[in-house]
């Protein structure tokens, strides 16, 4: 698989995961995060929601990053109606979708730094 720039539009993995990888890193962020909160509590390792916050993050990024790539191999304009024309909006829709999606992470992950842990 390769992230040359003129290739990449003709590989699907590459443009699934730069649509749905940030919908879906936030929603395995809000998961992991409930998911962990008990044993969290329990054993004292809070560390874990810092490192779910940074793994989610991760892979938004790659999402956004793969996205600005996408909108870059578009070379027509959106209104155009061509096949480089659909590629840059798919690529400008991904970066919104996954902009608000790391957005989201951040918020929601940035409580960890603001309620007591009991400790």
């Amino acid at each position: 698989m390769s992230l040359r720039l003129r290739g990449f539009p003709d590989h699907g993995f590459l443009v699934w995961f730069a649509v749905g990888a940030g919908i879906f890193a936030w929603m395995l962020h809000l998961t992991a995060l409930a998911a962990v909160v008990g044993f969290a509590h329990d054993n004292n390792s809070f560390w874990l929601f810092h490192v779910i916050n940074f793994g989610c993050l991760v892979i938004a990024v790659v999402a956004i990053w793969l996205s600005w790539l996408l909108y870059r191999a578009g070379d027509a304009p959106v209104e155009s109606g061509t096949t480089g024309g659909r590629i840059r909006f798919l690529g400008a829709l991904c970066l919104l979708v996954n902009g608000i999606n790391i957005l989201l992470i951040v918020v929601e992950g940035s409580y960890v730094f603001f309620i007591p842990t009991g400790r």
